[in-house]
């Protein structure tokens, strides 16, 4: 290797290791461009910073860093900087009055100039202009790759300040995002911010049943710390009821409590909603804020948590174990400090063991496991939440009752809608009856049948039928499956079986496939 050679090396390996020691982008391309003007020779060499809206900041000349106060700015796509940011490529003239891109280096007794972009995966985040005042040095094509070689060899240090200059770019923008939100709040709301726009009331949970005294003896203890915890129950028996009590009964409860159905909104579009999104547009980057975000100091609950793709549990799950996320399509994470409660139907142990839910996030979510009693298990309160239901929001003078007959048949009543069809069962029958006294046929049609389906089957228990035991096990698990409205899981539970044997025997009756058992 000859001298000339290790010396230019020994410089680079020195200038690398200069680059490498600040993220100060006008004292990195200060030095930057302080070599780069010692090496090709020009009368002037300066470098412009290129922001994200692809406008252009002088910061430095000749090897000195540009005051920020002393910087210029030139506009996207103005001039020789606008045109090698678009094309990516390098632009040289050795006349240029008579160059149109040169318009105001003309003036300024410039007569040749190169530009160079500083690129990384490619992303333009600076360009260089070497140039000659009123002198016959002419630029020729080895100065291009001269210049472009030297930027390769420092490839490096350059990689590490693109990925510095996204962070800051994206954090300014996301500040002057957030002001312009917070000053359109105040505009519109006067003065309303997010986290009182979802911040809710407590409300009483009606019932004195013994297992709905367990439940919130169990929800006040779930609410004073603070974990995450799974409320699983049937639909209609009032998960969202308990995780809004546990958000009141916390220390979160002056901050917003934001609930999701999972189950209402598409796969491709939950994962944005719970984590938001960025995207770039001509003015720059649209940002989305995730409901993570919205939630901050605040509860998360998520229903029918089952719903979720296995991507999106994994992210959740991710989020859950370090407190970072990611929106989607961004590249910067951000912390939240969310409760997050959930809720399902299903048993999602099943889920688990059929690889239909990521088991790291079971367990994060079952810290506690709180299970909503049907309303057949709690039929001490059904008479108390009817009279609650019809008469809910009625002045004193305009309340009706309910007729000891029609008592009967709700308490008799499987309810399979749980308490929301109870309230809309007594809401209707608040709008039938033209008196003050609720009678039978105020009640829907559902109710009223279920007690000639109760006698009906007292009447087949009564009556004797000829069959082995196996042709009446087969008749008990079916009707014991369909009085659970088809729940594979709930009907084992109830036979006192696994959900694995249950699939076994509905297979040997030709009622599900292969696959499925």
């Amino acid at each position: 290797m000859m001298k000339a050679e290790i010396n230019h090396q020994a410089a680079i390996e020195n200038l690398s290791s200069i680059l490498f020691s600040t993220l100060e982008e006008r004292i990195f391309f200060a030095h930057l461009g302080g070599f780069l003007h010692t090496q090709v020779g020009a009368d002037q060499t300066k470098i412009y910073l290129i922001h994200q809206d692809q406008s252009a900041e002088l910061v430095s000349v000749n090897g000195k860093a540009i005051d920020e106060k002393d910087s210029k700015i030139i506009d996207k796509g103005i001039g020789v900087v606008g045109h090698v940011v678009r094309t990516k490529r390098p632009y040289f003239s050795n006349s240029v009055s008579r160059d149109p891109l040169f318009n105001k280096e003309a003036s300024q007794g410039i007569s040749a100039e190169l530009c160079v972009p500083v690129m990384h995966e490619g992303v333009v985040i600076a360009t260089i202009h070497h140039q000659i005042i009123d002198s016959e040095f002419e630029f020729a094509r080895e100065h291009i790759t001269q210049v472009l070689t030297i930027i390769n060899e420092v490839k490096n240090p350059i990689a590490n300040i693109k990925m510095y200059l996204s962070a800051k770019f994206l954090n300014e923008t996301l500040l002057k995002q957030i002001e312009a939100k917070e000053k359109e709040l105040e505009e519109r709301q006067g003065g309303l911010n997010l986290t009182s726009s979802y911040k809710i009331e407590d409300k009483e949970i009606v019932g004195q049943s013994e297992s709905m005294q367990k439940l919130l003896k169990i929800v006040e203890k779930v609410a004073a710390s603070n974990v995450n915890c799974l409320i699983s129950g049937e639909s209609g028996t009032g998960k969202q009821m308990i995780a809004r009590k546990i958000h009141c009964l916390s220390e979160r409860k002056e901050y917003a409590f934001i609930g999701i159905d999972c189950a209402s909104i598409e796969d491709k579009e939950i994962e944005k909603e719970i984590f938001g999104f960025e995207s770039l547009e001509s003015g720059g980057i649209n940002i989305k804020n995730g409901l993570l975000e919205m939630a901050n100091s605040g509860t998360l609950f998520l229903n029918n948590v089952e719903k979720l793709s296995l991507a999106t549990q994994a992210k959740l799950a991710s989020f859950i174990n370090g407190g970072i996320a990611f929106r989607v399509g961004g590249q910067m994470p951000y912390r939240s400090d969310v409760r997050i409660v959930v809720a399902s139907t299903k048993q999602l142990i099943d889920d688990v063991e059929n690889d239909l839910f990521r088991e790291d996030l079971y367990y994060s979510l079952n810290t506690v496991n709180i299970a909503v009693p049907a309303m057949r298990e709690r039929r001490e309160d059904i008479e108390i939440l009817a009279n609650y239901f019809l008469n809910k929001n009625k002045q004193t003078e305009e309340h009706k009752s309910i007729s000891p007959c029609v008592i009967k048949k709700l308490v008799d009543y499987s309810w399979p809608g749980n308490v929301r069809e109870l309230q809309s069962v007594m809401e209707r029958a608040y709008i039938l009856a033209d008196g003050m006294i609720i009678e039978s046929d105020h009640l829907a049609d559902s109710v009223q049948r279920a007690e000639e389906s109760i006698d009906k089957v007292e009447e087949e228990v009564l009556e004797f039928h000829e069959m082995t035991l196996d042709e009446l096990e087969k008749r008990h698990i079916c009707k014991t499956l369909d009085f659970l409205g088809g729940n594979k899981t709930k009907t084992a539970k109830t036979l006192g079986i696994t959900v694995k044997t249950l699939y076994n025997k509905l297979h040997s009756y030709g009622m599900i496939n292969s696959k499925e058992a």
